[in-house]
C-alpha cells in the first residue's frame, strides 16, 4: 500500500510541476509540500519533491495589494510539529503551498475569513480537480452520510443592482480595498455604537433568512432576498465586489466549506447550508455566519452543526481583556476534539470596523499567534469543521472552496466586541456581544 501511495504521490507532483511551467505563472504564490504520519519521511527526500519545491517559490506581491490583502492561517500540523512559520502577515493572503499526505496531493488555498482575490487562483480544473479525482477513484470517500455532493460550478445569474444613494465602501466599483489598520483596532464608544448598528442589521436579515429558506429554493433566492433586505435598510452587501466577489452573500451546501457562489442549485431534503451575511452601514462592516437544516437531514448532519455552533460559542465565552488570541483557536479545537468533528485551519476570524478585514487574525486551531485582547477590540470568530479531511481545495470559478474528500462541512460566526467585563452572558447570542 505504501507503494501505491507513493508512486500516486510522485505522480500528481510530476504532474503539477508539468501545468505550473504550463501556465508560466506571473503571480505564483509560496508553494510547500509538508508530509504528516509516520511512515512518510520518504516523501520529504525524493528528488520530485525538491523539484516542486524549486519550481513553486516566493514571488513578492506589490506592497499595495499585499498590504490590501489579510493574512492566511497556516496548517495546523506546522505548529504541532514545532516548525515555525515565518511568512509576513502583510503578505500572508498572497501566499499559497502544495500540502502532499500519505492519501492525498491536494492545493491548498489559504483564505482569512472571506473571499480569495482571483487573480491569486490557479485553474484547479485541470490540477486540483484531476489529482482529486485520481486519487479517491481509488481512496473511496468515507460513508458520511445521506447527501448530494456538490462538484461542479453552476450558472450564476448577474448581481444585484445598488442605487447611487447606497454608501458603498472603497472596493464596491474597483474590487480593491483600502489598506486597513497594522495593529488591533481599539474602538471608542461612537464606533462600537456603529459597528452595533451594522451588527444588528445583519442579525435581522439572517433571521428573515433563517425563517424564509426551505427546499425548493436556489441559493440565487437566498442572494436575492439579502441584497434586496441590505439595500432597502440603506446599507451595501458587503461580499460585493470584495476582491470581485459576484454575488451580495456567501451559500455553502453540504461539502462546500465556505466562500460558495450563489447560483440556481435548488436546495433540497437534507442539505445543510452556510450562509454569510455581512452588511456595510454607516461606514462599518456587520458580519455573521449560520448553518441551516433543510428538510430532513440525517443525524450525522445535524451532529456536524450541531459542533460547529458549539465550537464558536465555547471560543466566544473564554474571551475577554487581557486573554491571548491564540487561546480561542485552543479551545475551538479541544471542542471540535471532543465533538469528534475535523476543524478546517485553512480560514481565520478578523478584526473588523470600516475596514472589512483586518488585524488580530483569529486562528480556529493550535497556534502561537502573538497578542492579547484589550476592551474596544471587535473581531469575529467563525470556525468551520468538518466531517473527514480537513483539506479543501478552490474549485475553477476562483471561489468555491470546497472539502478534498467531499465530507460536509458547517460554520457558525459572530462579531464580538471586547468589554472590561469580557463578553456578557446575557448578550452572548447576539451578532455584536456587547
Amino acid at each position: 500500500m505504501q507503494q501505491v501511495l507513493k508512486r500516486m504521490t510522485l505522480t500528481a507532483v510530476s504532474s503539477t510541476i508539468q501545468h505550473l511551467e504550463h501556465l508560466n505563472l506571473q503571480r505564483l504564490a509560496f508553494a510547500s509540500l509538508w508530509c504528516t504520519g509516520k511512515d512518510n519521511n520518504y516523501f520529504v527526500k525524493n528528488e520530485l519533491i525538491k523539484q516542486a519545491l524549486d519550481k513553486c517559490e516566493l514571488l513578492l506581491i506589490d506592497k499595495h495589494e499585499a498590504k490590501a490583502g489579510c493574512s492566511w492561517s497556516f496548517k495546523r500540523s506546522l505548529f504541532r510539529s514545532g516548525r515555525r512559520c515565518n511568512f509576513s502577515s502583510d503578505i500572508g493572503q498572497q501566499k499559497r503551498f502544495f500540502t502532499t499526505q500519505a492519501s492525498s496531493f491536494s492545493l491548498c488555498c489559504r483564505n482569512l475569513s472571506t473571499i480569495c482575490p482571483s487573480h491569486c487562483m490557479l485553474n484547479m480544473s485541470s490540477v486540483s480537480n484531476h489529482i482529486k479525482r485520481n486519487l479517491w477513484d481509488i481512496f473511496k470517500r468515507n460513508h458520511f452520510g445521506d447527501y448530494v455532493v456538490l462538484e461542479n460550478v453552476e450558472e450564476v445569474c448577474e448581481s444585484g443592482h445598488v442605487p447611487s444613494h447606497i454608501r458603498c465602501p472603497p472596493y464596491a466599483k474597483t474590487g480593491h480595498p483600502l489598506d486597513g489598520p497594522r495593529v488591533p483596532e481599539v474602538k471608542a464608544e461612537w464606533q462600537v455604537e456603529a459597528m452595533r448598528e451594522s451588527c444588528h442589521l445583519a442579525r435581522s436579515i439572517m433571521n428573515t433568512v433563517g425563517e424564509t429558506i426551505q427546499a425548493g429554493m436556489t441559493t440565487e433566492d437566498i442572494d436575492a432576498l439579502v441584497h434586496k433586505r441590505v439595500i432597502e435598510s440603506g446599507a451595501y452587501p458587503s461580499p460585493l465586489n470584495y476582491r470581485g466577489f459576484p454575488k451580495s452573500v456567501c451559500t455553502s451546501v453540504n461539502n462546500v466549506a465556505c466562500h460558495g457562489i450563489p447560483n440556481k442549485r435548488r436546495l433540497v431534503d437534507g442539505d445543510i447550508v452556510s450562509v454569510d451575511i455581512t452588511v456595510f452601514s454607516n461606514g462599518y462592516h456587520g458580519d455573521c455566519c449560520e448553518t441551516y437544516l433543510i428538510g430532513n437531514v440525517d443525524e450525522a448532519g445535524m451532529q456536524l452543526v450541531n459542533a460547529a455552533r458549539r465550537c464558536r460559542d465555547e471560543a466566544i465565552a473564554i474571551c475577554g481583556p487581557g486573554v491571548p488570541f491564540s487561546d480561542i483557536g485552543a479551545k475551538i479545537e479541544e471542542t471540535a476534539k471532543m465533538e469528534n468533528v475535523t476543524l478546517v485551519p485553512c480560514f481565520t476570524g478578523h478584526g473588523i470596523g470600516q475596514y472589512f478585514h483586518g488585524p488580530p487574525d483569529i486562528y480556529h486551531c493550535y497556534n502561537d499567534y502573538p497578542g492579547t485582547m484589550e476592551e474596544g477590540m471587535t473581531f469575529t470568530i467563525e470556525p468551520i469543521v468538518a466531517q473527514g479531511s480537513e483539506e479543501v481545495i478552490i474549485l475553477e470559478d476562483g471561489w468555491t472552496a470546497v472539502m478534498l474528500d467531499n465530507g460536509r462541512a458547517a460554520q457558525f460566526e459572530h462579531t464580538i466586541l471586547i468589554t472590561s467585563i469580557g463578553v456578557p452572558p446575557h448578550t452572548r447570542n447576539a451578532v455584536i456581544s456587547l
